[in-house]
């Protein structure tokens, strides 16, 4: 009888073991999906584990033709934003260099540290842009990382922004599995 019990513990140990218990990944956690959003009927996906609204409605049910739109994902470890702008005449170096004075002149934003990079997204050439930072508008300074990318596709300029607190683990893991992770195009 004690044998089996023994074994019974030692199966069971060896079955916890085997499941990973207590370390659950973030596939565990969190529902990726794709979003689609489209402006002037040019459209870009994005792998997000949240659903991205625009004007109060899921991104994929937004109006198409909008020469401007405006789309915004959140959970409690980190937020996508994202702006497509028609027929602008702004390039993304343009919106690069305007991103950083922004920041520079920001009365909250401390402790700046920037990075940019050329990127290619599908066949556009395009910057990304990486500010941390400490946000004083609260009080006591949170660290934020944000990372942003620019690119044309078409006539359309886009801008995909990613922010998380700089010290939270999961919005970082978050932020590194979907970030820069955008097609051009409706594709699933």
């Amino acid at each position: 009888m004690k044998f089996r019990m023994a074994l019974t513990a030692l199966l069971a140990a060896a079955v916890l073991a085997t499941a990973g218990c207590g370390q659950e990944s973030l596939d565990d956690q969190f529902i990726f999906g794709r979003n689609r959003i489209t402006c002037a009927n040019e459209t870009i996906t994005l792998d997000v584990p949240f659903e991205m609204g625009v004007g109060g409605e899921m991104a994929d049910l937004a109006p198409k033709d909008s020469p401007k739109v405006n789309a915004e994902g959140h959970n409690r470890y980190m937020q996508i934003l994202v702006t497509g702008e028609a027929g602008s005449g702004k390039t993304a170096e343009s919106q690069a260099a305007a991103a950083s004075a922004m920041m520079q002149s920001e009365e909250t934003v401390t402790n700046l540290r920037e990075t940019r990079e050329a990127v290619r997204i599908g066949d556009a050439d395009g910057v990304r842009l990486t500010f941390s930072f400490d946000d004083i508008s609260h009080g006591a300074p949170t660290g934020l990382t944000v990372k942003e990318y620019i690119f044309p596709q078409g006539h359309t300029l886009w801008r995909v922004i990613y922010q998380y607190r700089t010290g939270d683990p999961v919005g970082k893991a978050l932020a590194e599995r979907v970030e820069g992770r955008i097609v051009p195009g409706a594709t699933f």
